[in-house]
């Protein structure tokens, strides 16, 4: 009775395909090679925003004119955070960083360049 509850059961441990595979796949195909201090992975959605971004800075920003009170800007930021921390969450992160984008003053640190007053907010 056994045996044959057994052979009735077995194949539901196998996911039902004959043959016997890995349920998770190898340890392997997790691996996600580590990057140097420089270089990052980004998602190809986090390669067009990270594109899009460097567009904004190179071509629109040098014609508009600098309105950030950050350093680093929000862009620089945004760009960062998505480098840091992926897409979705660096997205979040910049789009935060933009809301508190104003001339009043704020819970920051503070820091003084060539006789101006920026708030300095880092990545973290």
């Amino acid at each position: 009775m056994r045996f044959k509850l057994f052979l009735i059961l077995f194949p539901l441990f196998l996911n039902g395909i004959p043959g016997y595979h890995e349920p998770w796949g190898k340890d392997a195909d997790l691996y996600i090679p580590q990057t140097s201090p420089g270089e990052y992975f980004l998602s190809p959605l986090g390669q067009f925003m990270q594109q899009l971004i460097v567009f904004h800075q190179k071509v629109i920003s040098p014609a508009d004119g600098p309105r950030s009170h950050f350093k680093p800007s929000s862009s620089q930021y945004m760009l960062e955070a998505i480098r840091k921390h992926g897409f979705f969450q660096g997205y979040i992160m910049g789009c935060d960083r933009l809301m508190r984008e104003n001339k009043e003053t704020w819970v920051y640190r503070t820091t003084v360049i060539n006789g101006q007053i920026w708030k300095t907010d880092p990545v973290n």
